[in-house]
């Protein structure tokens, strides 16, 4: 069996919103994350809110994925303004005139 990531929900923050999720490892045992996105990126980036959760999920999951025994994927994890920005090019990207 491998891994699952539940996703737990988010919590509103002065500075941002946090995003939960629990691993479940049988090998490994259980853990939890918690993913932050500043205030900042909804309002001067325009990072849509109802992204944010799938975007987490994903920045998790690639994480997992990356970490060694040695470098484990931290507890806790703020999200930067380059992961933000890339997000919003890949994801959502520029719309073309119709004109």
């Amino acid at each position: 069996m491998s891994i699952q990531i539940q996703y737990l929900g988010f919590q509103l923050r002065t500075s941002g919103r946090d995003y939960s999720y629990r691993v479940v490892n049988p090998k490994e045992g259980d853990r939890e994350f918690v993913l932050s996105i500043p205030n900042r990126a909804f309002s001067e980036h325009h990072f849509p809110y109802q992204d944010a959760a799938a975007f987490c999920y994903q920045k998790l999951q690639r994480a997992l994925d990356e970490e060694s025994p040695g470098q484990p994927f931290p507890h806790r994890s703020v999200l930067s303004d380059q992961e933000l920005d890339e997000y919003m090019v890949l994801r959502r990207p520029a719309k073309r005139r119709t004109w």
